[in-house]
């Protein structure tokens, strides 16, 4: 165990006076959740705000909202490399998980193959529906055949998605700004929504717009290492009355936190201000047991309301997400700069804008070179991270459900993908220490 400065991969601080007010908040009750949440729909400029207990739980009440709405729909596409979260809340919410690859170069959906997922199975459809019509009511050689175009090819129109789709859900992974214009183009079906996964992008924007308000419903994760913390805790945001309607209906008998539940929210968030602390981090992470930084898949989480401790919490927390992010933003100006006089990939937004990063991902082909990186970062605790260990068809417990499928970018980023620490304990010292681990590998 390495005992020493040791920075942690992603991290939003939380100050004492942050706890104090979380008290406040579990003394005046529901008038601080109800306080928080106006300041967010404010904000946002939202219609309706929930507020829960994490973002899985926030996406599995999103997506049994949609299927209450759409029941006999139940499949939802995700991008295949993506928070092992998603794929846990999908299966939470009961439905069924449709991956799409990606595009290694901007982390966003591969759009040819997005297009043919939402249309394929409605193409099938209105073949055998077509086929079969025409064998009752036409003779093959008839030239009113409905399937038949003058080279006797069948002609089969696009106009619905997938019958059994239900939502396609465009994530902005450690903050890069997926298209979600692009993916409301390709569904062109209302019956299909639009689930804008932006737990990575709390407060950030892209093209002038505040992600998460950009689809048909949104939602954000304030857990550990998140944009900003409130230890634990999910944000829910729609302008639809329909949706918001059937979010309310299925929250309406969601438990709210137990004694024993809200103690150990309060102990975990006091551990925070001390153990999250570069000086103090090498502790948990050198305990195996706590699998400090490990992704885990898991989709027996409990489902609760936010409470009024961690609404507390959130006291001014438009302030400090403004600090935080600007600190986020220079430590990622210095790392783009360093990586555009390198042979390693960083990414920026599709009109070339600065995006508000949560970690900093960097593309290295070189094997050899990133496994250098990380072992120096490992020795040095300098948070140089891997990001997730597999793409969504290799995680262990749906290996048999993507049997036979592939997804060849997806399944190569996670030897190729490493993470920079951008937040605001990242200091000078370490930013000096993690640029000659940069400069030495990009000489070898």
């Amino acid at each position: 165990m390495r005992i020493g400065r040791t920075i942690p991969p992603a991290a939003s601080p939380i100050y004492v006076r942050d706890i104090i007010n979380g008290f406040k908040g579990l003394i005046r009750g529901q008038r601080e959740i109800e306080r928080f949440r106006s300041e967010l729909k404010d904000y946002f400029g939202s219609k309706h705000c929930f507020l829960v207990s994490s973002g899985k739980t926030a996406l599995t009440v999103i997506l049994r909202a949609l299927h209450g709405l759409q029941p006999e729909r139940d499949e939802v596409i995700i991008p295949a490399f993506i928070c092992y979260s998603v794929p846990s809340a999908i299966a939470r919410a009961g439905l069924k998980i449709k991956l799409c690859d990606v595009n290694p170069d901007t982390l966003d959906f591969d759009y040819d193959q997005l297009e043919d997922l939402i249309t394929q199975s409605a193409k099938l459809e209105a073949e055998r529906q077509l086929k079969a019509f025409a064998k009752k009511a036409y003779p093959v050689s008839d030239t009113r055949h409905p399937v038949s175009s003058d080279n006797g090819q069948q002609t089969i129109h696009r106009d619905h998605a997938d019958p059994r789709l239900l939502a396609v859900m465009p994530a902005h992974l450690f903050g890069l700004p997926a298209n979600v214009e692009h993916v409301r183009s390709l569904v062109g079906d209302p019956l299909v929504s639009i689930v804008e996964d932006a737990a990575q992008a709390f407060g950030a924007q892209g093209n002038g717009q505040k992600l998460g308000t950009l689809g048909d419903v949104g939602f954000f994760s304030l857990g550990r290492g998140k944009a900003l913390s409130m230890v634990e805790g999910g944000i829910i945001l729609t302008d639809r009355d329909d949706i918001a309607d059937r979010i309310g209906l299925c929250l309406s008998d969601t438990k709210k936190y137990s004694a024993v539940e809200l103690i150990r929210l309060i102990i975990n968030a006091i551990s925070l201000i001390l153990f999250q602390d570069p000086a103090l981090f090498w502790f948990p992470k050198g305990l195996p047991f706590l699998r400090v930084g490990d992704t885990i898949y898991d989709h027996r989480f409990k489902i609760r309301n936010i409470s009024a401790f961690q609404a507390g919490m959130a006291k001014n927390w438009q302030s400090k997400l403004e600090k935080f992010h600007e600190s986020r933003k220079k430590n990622s100006r210095y790392w783009t700069s360093l990586a555009h006089s390198s042979d390693f990939n960083c990414y920026r937004t599709k009109n070339g804008g600065e995006p508000n990063l949560l970690r900093y991902p960097v593309k290295i082909a070189d094997k050899n070179i990133r496994a250098s990186m990380l072992k120096s970062s490992q020795n040095e605790g300098l948070g140089i991270m891997p990001t997730y260990p597999d793409s969504i068809n290799g995680i262990n417990e749906l290996r048999d459900v993507f049997k036979g499928q592939i997804f060849p970018a997806a399944e190569k980023l996670p030897h190729q993908l490493i993470t920079l620490p951008i937040h605001p304990y990242v200091s000078p010292k370490d930013i000096k220490k993690i640029s000659n681990v940069l400069s030495e590998a990009n000489n070898k």
